[in-house]
């Protein structure tokens, strides 16, 4: 759903016109479709043959929503050489199994990729809600001292040690722990290195050493210090980590100062971003409108986390940011919130899909309109998915005629789970797709079972939804009776 972006009905004159100056762009600027600079990636990974790794980027570092980026076609043999058009510096990085592997993507630059070591997912690792993967740099072959990726990769791993054997000590001394000797020791150690992103990485892996040193207490001399004067760095993971610990839920906390009853009513009852900018000025360090502008937008997404403003008002609020922004970014990244934002909320149509069912056909959720919808995902190996089971059978007996149980199977093996089915007489739609699906990942599915209610017209009405253990019949008869 794109809330944000408004469609205009133009006149034929003006559609023509507008057709016309396209055609006269692709037939006489031919050469602008090769000014893209490209680069080139390229390997051999035995391990990996016959698979395909999806690289994105975060479309930003606000919603971290990911945006596929290019495709690693890995043949028989395990070799790979692909080109990617690219035109800064972009963090990229895959999800395969248990890694979360990524490297430093730069214009007109060649990198053979050395793959981590082939490590796939047990069901430990798949029904534990708290599974993270596990970052790895991506390793280069032939890398220079001087290349961005060598750089980054050993600054990380002297910073991390520290930063990690001294974590207590730095938070109990304060400015007399030991965090300016290993900065100047390992600016030392550094002083050969002459990129410019590197030299932004490392002085915002600093400050964030400083601001955890000072106990947070000076964040605004950190900020006029480090951002309101710099450029505004969006792909550079130090720069935006240090800026989200920052201003975090800074719109809730800010409604304890003075001028929080300000912006509380400038977004519930005018929705103006300009009076939030001109409210926003009254601090020294938020003087770049470039700056503000983020800032505002961290705000308003971490809002919708909290329950202190309500949600249509801050919906609102970002779409006159949207509206009124000079800056092309800030007005993709007030569409990804509200994308992230509407996404599987209660109100919101559900996503809709097309999946296989245990006899082979195709089944689509809109087929199920005119009745309720307990949408659940699950696994048949998952114990706690095979206990609730039973529960679902007689919500389905009892219900059928007014709401129908679908469940999603996740599992590797359909013909071993559609046995599992009939020997237990599930008479409900069971519908399977693969445990990394764009279902699975749309529908937000972190742990096994997930339980989702639809009303009658696909709308959700609890998104997650109780499970049969939690007495969800109770909450079915009482929305049904209203």
């Amino acid at each position: 759903m794109k809330f944000l972006i408004r469609t205009y009905l133009l006149p034929v004159n003006m559609i023509k016109s507008i057709l016309f100056g396209f055609l006269f762009i692709i037939i006489y600027c031919p050469l602008s479709a090769n000014q893209q600079n490209h680069s080139r990636i390229f390997g051999n990974a035995p391990e990996y043959a016959n698979n395909q790794i999806i690289f994105y980027k975060y479309a930003d570092r606000i919603t971290f929503l990911p945006d596929s980026l290019f495709i690693l076609e890995i043949n028989e043999n395990g070799d790979f050489d692909l080109t990617v058009a690219v035109d800064d510096i972009t963090y990229v990085f895959a999800e395969y199994e248990i890694y979360h592997a990524y490297f430093f993507l730069e214009p007109n630059a060649e990198y053979e990729l050395i793959l981590p070591p082939l490590e796939f997912k047990t069901e430990e690792h798949i029904f534990n809600p708290f599974f993270t993967p596990e970052d790895i740099h991506i390793g280069i072959k032939n890398m220079k001292k001087t290349d961005l990726n060598y750089l980054i990769n050993e600054f990380d791993y002297f910073y991390d040690r520290y930063f990690y054997l001294n974590f207590l000590d730095i938070i109990a001394e304060g400015i007399e722990s030991s965090v300016d000797t290993f900065i100047y020791n390992i600016k030392k150690h550094f002083d050969y290195a002459d990129n410019e992103y590197f030299s932004a990485y490392t002085k915002y892996r600093y400050a964030t050493l400083k601001n955890l040193a000072t106990r947070k207490e000076y964040q605004h001399v950190v900020v006029y210090a480090n951002y309101t004067n710099d450029a505004v760095r969006y792909d550079n993971p130090a720069y935006m980590d240090l800026f989200n610990t920052i201003y975090d839920r800074y719109f809730d906390k800010y409604l304890t100062t003075i001028g929080g009853r300000y912006l509380f009513n400038f977004i519930h009852f005018g929705h103006s971003i300009s009076n939030i900018r001109h409210l926003f000025s009254r601090h020294l360090e938020l003087d770049n409108l470039q700056f503000k502008e983020l800032v505002i937008l961290k705000g308003i997404n971490d809002a919708f986390m909290d329950n202190n403003f309500a949600w249509l008002p801050l919906l609102l609020t970002l779409d006159s940011l949207h509206i009124s922004t000079d800056y092309d970014i800030h007005r993709d990244i007030a569409q990804n919130i509200a994308d992230n934002t509407l996404s599987m909320k209660a109100g919101t149509i559900a996503p809709p899909f097309e999946l296989e069912n245990t006899s082979g056909v195709f089944t689509r959720l809109e087929s199920f309109r005119g009745y309720y919808v307990y949408l659940n995902f699950a696994n048949t190996t998952s114990y706690t998915s095979q206990m609730e089971f039973d529960f679902l059978k007689r919500i389905h007996e009892k219900y059928k005629n007014i709401c129908k149980v679908v469940t999603v199977l996740t599992d590797d093996n359909k013909e071993q789970a559609k046995e599992f089915i009939r020997k237990n007489n599930y008479e409900w739609e069971f519908l399977f797709t693969e445990i990394n699906s764009p279902t699975v990942s749309t529908y937000t599915i972190r742990a096994y079972p997930t339980y989702f209610l639809i009303d009658p017209n696909g709308t959700l009405l609890l998104s997650p939804a109780p499970s049969p253990a939690e007495n969800f019949e109770r909450y079915l008869f009482s929305i049904m009776r209203r």
